[in-house]
């Protein structure tokens, strides 16, 4: 398993909540240079980008290391949605979605998709 995050502490943090998991590696760097970096073979992918979304890259990436099942998170509505077409064009499917109003009386939303291929 790995975590990738581009904040120090956030990484710390992550090493020290999984210190017991010798299998979980905590890198600190961007996704995309993360997984242009690697050799990924995962079944799944969990994302939650900022709210400039995953982008391109990174979703190309993930499609050319043949990841199965992404969960994509998004707290932007129109980057979560371009960043669905994107997944789309290379063959994923939306097989569940959800929003949770995470902060009442106000627009802002999380979403959650499960996509596959």
């Amino acid at each position: 398993m790995l975590s990738v995050d581009t904040a120090r502490a956030a990484s710390r943090a992550a090493r020290a909540a999984l210190a017991d998991l010798p299998q979980v590696h905590v890198i600190t760097d961007s996704v995309r240079r993360a997984l242009a970096a690697q050799s990924v073979a995962a079944d799944v992918a969990v994302l939650d980008p900022p709210r400039s979304g995953a982008g391109r890259e990174v979703i190309e990436l993930l499609a050319d290391a043949r990841v199965q099942r992404v969960v994509h998170i998004g707290c932007e509505a129109a980057s979560f949605a371009r960043d669905i077409g994107l997944y789309r064009g290379h063959g994923y499917t939306v097989e569940r979605l959800r929003v949770f109003d995470a902060f009442p009386l106000t627009h802002h939303v999380e979403c959650v998709a499960l996509l596959t291929r």
